[in-house]
Protein backbone atom coordinates (compact mmCIF):
# COMPACT_ATOMS: atom_id res chain seq x y z
CA UNK A 1 0.00 0.00 0.00
CA UNK A 2 1.24 3.29 -0.48
CA UNK A 3 2.32 5.18 2.41
CA UNK A 4 0.46 8.29 1.66
CA UNK A 5 -3.15 6.25 1.22
CA UNK A 6 -1.85 4.70 4.37
CA UNK A 7 -1.10 7.49 6.38
CA UNK A 8 -4.50 9.04 5.25
CA UNK A 9 -6.21 5.97 6.84
CA UNK A 10 -4.50 6.60 9.89
CA UNK A 11 -5.02 9.59 10.26
CA UNK A 12 -7.03 11.45 13.49
CA UNK A 13 -9.79 13.49 11.98
CA UNK A 14 -8.50 17.61 12.58
CA UNK A 15 -5.04 16.50 14.30
CA UNK A 16 -3.16 16.72 10.87
CA UNK A 17 -0.86 19.46 12.55
CA UNK A 18 1.67 17.01 14.64
CA UNK A 19 1.48 16.38 18.64
CA UNK A 20 3.21 17.57 21.40
CA UNK A 21 7.02 16.47 21.64
CA UNK A 22 7.49 16.36 24.96
CA UNK A 23 6.31 12.87 27.09
CA UNK A 24 4.10 12.97 29.84
CA UNK A 25 5.89 12.41 32.75
CA UNK A 26 5.35 8.96 34.89
CA UNK A 27 2.29 9.66 37.37
CA UNK A 28 0.03 12.09 35.62
CA UNK A 29 -3.35 11.81 35.14
CA UNK A 30 -4.15 11.83 31.21
CA UNK A 31 -7.22 11.12 29.17
CA UNK A 32 -7.14 8.86 25.87
CA UNK A 33 -9.55 10.44 23.72
CA UNK A 34 -11.22 8.69 20.40
CA UNK A 35 -11.40 11.82 17.82
CA UNK A 36 -14.12 11.46 15.47
CA UNK A 37 -15.67 12.80 12.29
CA UNK A 38 -19.41 14.63 12.48
CA UNK A 39 -21.12 15.21 9.16
CA UNK A 40 -23.05 18.44 10.57
CA UNK A 41 -20.11 19.02 13.59
CA UNK A 42 -16.05 19.80 13.37
CA UNK A 43 -14.35 16.84 14.51
CA UNK A 44 -14.70 16.36 18.28
CA UNK A 45 -14.25 13.59 21.19
CA UNK A 46 -16.32 10.48 20.50
CA UNK A 47 -15.38 9.19 23.89
CA UNK A 48 -12.66 9.55 26.46
CA UNK A 49 -11.07 7.61 29.32
CA UNK A 50 -8.85 8.81 32.36
CA UNK A 51 -5.60 6.83 33.47
CA UNK A 52 -2.42 7.02 34.79
CA UNK A 53 0.83 7.48 32.60
CA UNK A 54 3.11 4.57 33.64
CA UNK A 55 6.01 4.71 30.35
CA UNK A 56 6.39 7.40 28.03
CA UNK A 57 9.10 7.21 25.61
CA UNK A 58 9.94 7.10 22.35
CA UNK A 59 8.96 3.14 21.70
CA UNK A 60 6.03 2.69 24.16
CA UNK A 61 3.08 4.79 25.88
CA UNK A 62 1.47 2.70 29.01
CA UNK A 63 -1.61 3.85 31.39
CA UNK A 64 -3.25 1.98 33.41
CA UNK A 65 -6.85 3.08 34.25
CA UNK A 66 -7.73 1.73 37.77
CA UNK A 67 -11.48 1.42 38.64
CA UNK A 68 -13.52 4.52 39.70
CA UNK A 69 -11.80 6.46 37.36
CA UNK A 70 -13.64 8.61 34.72
CA UNK A 71 -15.03 7.67 31.26
CA UNK A 72 -16.95 9.93 29.29
CA UNK A 73 -18.99 8.74 26.25
CA UNK A 74 -21.46 10.97 23.94
CA UNK A 75 -24.43 11.68 25.32
CA UNK A 76 -28.06 10.59 23.24
CA UNK A 77 -29.79 7.30 21.87
CA UNK A 78 -28.21 4.74 21.60
CA UNK A 79 -28.65 2.28 18.46
CA UNK A 80 -26.65 -0.10 16.55
CA UNK A 81 -25.76 -3.70 17.65
CA UNK A 82 -26.05 -4.17 20.92
CA UNK A 83 -27.89 -0.71 21.71
CA UNK A 84 -24.08 0.49 22.07
CA UNK A 85 -23.64 3.52 19.60
CA UNK A 86 -24.89 6.34 19.01
CA UNK A 87 -26.03 7.79 15.66
CA UNK A 88 -23.26 9.77 13.62
CA UNK A 89 -25.88 12.93 13.03
CA UNK A 90 -27.58 14.81 15.05
CA UNK A 91 -25.17 14.48 18.62
CA UNK A 92 -25.58 17.62 20.58
CA UNK A 93 -22.08 17.91 21.77
CA UNK A 94 -22.33 16.69 25.08
CA UNK A 95 -21.10 13.87 26.98
CA UNK A 96 -22.12 11.43 29.97
CA UNK A 97 -19.04 10.72 32.58
CA UNK A 98 -19.33 7.35 34.32
CA UNK A 99 -16.51 5.71 35.98
CA UNK A 100 -14.07 3.10 35.05
CA UNK A 101 -15.28 -0.81 36.70
CA UNK A 102 -13.66 -4.14 37.09
CA UNK A 103 -9.95 -4.68 37.46
CA UNK A 104 -7.29 -2.24 36.24
CA UNK A 105 -6.75 -2.12 32.65
CA UNK A 106 -2.81 -1.52 31.90
CA UNK A 107 -3.15 -0.06 27.92
CA UNK A 108 0.58 -0.95 26.38
CA UNK A 109 0.96 1.31 22.55
CA UNK A 110 3.81 0.76 20.98
CA UNK A 111 4.70 4.33 19.01
CA UNK A 112 2.98 4.40 15.43
CA UNK A 113 1.35 1.39 15.71
CA UNK A 114 -2.64 0.84 14.76
CA UNK A 115 -2.85 -0.86 17.66
CA UNK A 116 -2.68 -0.81 21.92
CA UNK A 117 -2.75 -3.88 23.97
CA UNK A 118 -4.61 -4.28 26.72
CA UNK A 119 -4.62 -6.60 29.78
CA UNK A 120 -6.30 -6.53 33.17
CA UNK A 121 -5.14 -7.10 36.34
CA UNK A 122 -6.74 -7.76 39.84
CA UNK A 123 -3.78 -6.78 41.98
CA UNK A 124 -2.26 -10.35 42.27
CA UNK A 125 -2.31 -11.77 38.87
CA UNK A 126 -3.23 -10.90 34.97
CA UNK A 127 -6.50 -11.78 34.82
CA UNK A 128 -8.71 -12.43 31.56
CA UNK A 129 -8.37 -12.13 27.74
CA UNK A 130 -4.98 -10.54 25.97
CA UNK A 131 -7.18 -7.23 23.86
CA UNK A 132 -5.90 -5.80 21.20
CA UNK A 133 -7.38 -2.47 20.58
CA UNK A 134 -7.52 -1.50 16.73
CA UNK A 135 -7.13 2.47 16.39
CA UNK A 136 -5.17 5.39 14.51
CA UNK A 137 -1.63 5.93 15.89
CA UNK A 138 -1.34 8.00 19.26
CA UNK A 139 -0.63 11.34 19.71
CA UNK A 140 0.24 13.22 22.69
CA UNK A 141 -2.09 16.19 23.59
CA UNK A 142 -1.91 18.55 26.03
CA UNK A 143 -4.55 16.40 27.96
CA UNK A 144 -3.11 13.34 27.27
CA UNK A 145 -3.09 11.11 24.09
CA UNK A 146 -5.46 11.08 20.88
CA UNK A 147 -6.18 8.39 18.60
CA UNK A 148 -9.67 7.15 16.79
CA UNK A 149 -11.14 3.98 17.83
CA UNK A 150 -11.52 1.76 14.66
CA UNK A 151 -14.52 -0.16 16.49
CA UNK A 152 -12.99 -3.86 15.32
CA UNK A 153 -11.11 -5.31 18.11
CA UNK A 154 -8.94 -8.81 18.12
CA UNK A 155 -9.25 -10.51 21.55
CA UNK A 156 -6.63 -13.65 22.04
CA UNK A 157 -8.12 -16.43 25.18
CA UNK A 158 -5.39 -18.26 26.32
CA UNK A 159 -1.43 -18.27 26.17
CA UNK A 160 -0.29 -16.09 23.71
CA UNK A 161 2.26 -18.75 21.48
CA UNK A 162 0.71 -22.26 22.89
CA UNK A 163 -0.89 -24.50 20.33
CA UNK A 164 -4.53 -23.47 22.34
CA UNK A 165 -4.59 -19.97 22.27
CA UNK A 166 -8.05 -18.80 20.02
CA UNK A 167 -7.85 -15.57 18.10
CA UNK A 168 -10.86 -13.62 17.03
CA UNK A 169 -12.32 -10.27 15.66
CA UNK A 170 -14.67 -8.54 18.40
CA UNK A 171 -17.33 -5.92 17.04
CA UNK A 172 -17.14 -6.74 13.35
CA UNK A 173 -20.89 -5.37 13.81
CA UNK A 174 -20.18 -2.58 14.66
CA UNK A 175 -17.59 -1.86 12.35
CA UNK A 176 -19.89 -2.28 9.47
CA UNK A 177 -22.79 -0.56 11.48
CA UNK A 178 -20.56 2.64 11.40
CA UNK A 179 -19.66 2.16 7.47
CA UNK A 180 -23.18 2.06 6.82
CA UNK A 181 -24.28 5.12 9.00
CA UNK A 182 -21.40 6.89 6.87
CA UNK A 183 -18.46 7.01 9.64
CA UNK A 184 -15.94 5.00 7.79
CA UNK A 185 -16.13 3.80 4.46
CA UNK A 186 -15.57 -0.06 3.11
CA UNK A 187 -11.89 1.20 1.65
CA UNK A 188 -10.97 1.91 5.42
CA UNK A 189 -12.58 -0.64 7.22
CA UNK A 190 -11.09 -2.94 5.02
CA UNK A 191 -7.77 -1.23 5.77
CA UNK A 192 -8.88 -1.80 9.55
CA UNK A 193 -9.23 -5.69 8.81
CA UNK A 194 -6.34 -6.21 7.77
CA UNK A 195 -4.70 -4.57 10.48
CA UNK A 196 -6.09 -6.87 12.96
CA UNK A 197 -5.36 -9.99 10.86
CA UNK A 198 -1.53 -8.56 11.37
CA UNK A 199 -1.80 -8.37 15.42
CA UNK A 200 -3.86 -11.69 15.63
CA UNK A 201 -0.55 -13.44 13.54
CA UNK A 202 1.39 -11.58 16.45
CA UNK A 203 -0.91 -13.13 19.17
CA UNK A 204 -0.71 -16.40 17.54
CA UNK A 205 3.03 -16.22 17.65
CA UNK A 206 3.37 -14.60 20.84
CA UNK A 207 6.29 -12.77 19.63
CA UNK A 208 7.01 -9.07 20.21
CA UNK A 209 5.15 -6.89 23.16
CA UNK A 210 2.97 -9.72 23.46
CA UNK A 211 6.45 -11.89 24.83
CA UNK A 212 7.51 -9.15 26.70
CA UNK A 213 8.24 -8.37 30.01
CA UNK A 214 4.96 -6.87 31.72
CA UNK A 215 5.88 -6.85 35.38
CA UNK A 216 7.16 -3.36 35.46
CA UNK A 217 3.53 -2.42 34.50
CA UNK A 218 2.17 -3.79 37.40
CA UNK A 219 -0.38 -1.53 39.43
CA UNK A 220 -0.25 -1.22 43.34
CA UNK A 221 -3.31 -2.49 45.52
CA UNK A 222 -3.51 0.95 46.27
CA UNK A 223 -3.67 2.61 42.58
CA UNK A 224 -5.60 5.90 42.85
CA UNK A 225 -8.82 6.46 40.57
CA UNK A 226 -8.27 9.53 38.66
CA UNK A 227 -10.57 11.82 36.83
CA UNK A 228 -10.63 13.23 33.64
CA UNK A 229 -8.28 16.23 33.36
CA UNK A 230 -9.80 19.91 32.74
CA UNK A 231 -10.74 20.70 29.44
CA UNK A 232 -10.87 17.60 28.17
CA UNK A 233 -14.00 18.40 25.85
CA UNK A 234 -11.94 20.94 23.57
CA UNK A 235 -9.61 20.10 21.11
CA UNK A 236 -7.16 22.20 19.92
CA UNK A 237 -7.52 24.68 17.18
Amino acid sequence: MDSDVRQQLEAIPGRAAGELSTPHPMGTAVAIRSIRDFPDREPAVSFAVAGTVLQDDEDLIVVMTSPGSDRASRSGRRTGPRGRNVVVTGWDGTHDVATWEGPTVVRVHPRGSCWSLWRWHDGENWVGDWYGNLESPWRRSAVGYDTQDWALDVVGEGVPGAEGLAVRFKDEDELDWYVEQGAFSPERAAYFRSVGEELAELLRRGGGLVGADWSPWIPSRDTPSVPLPEGWQHLAG
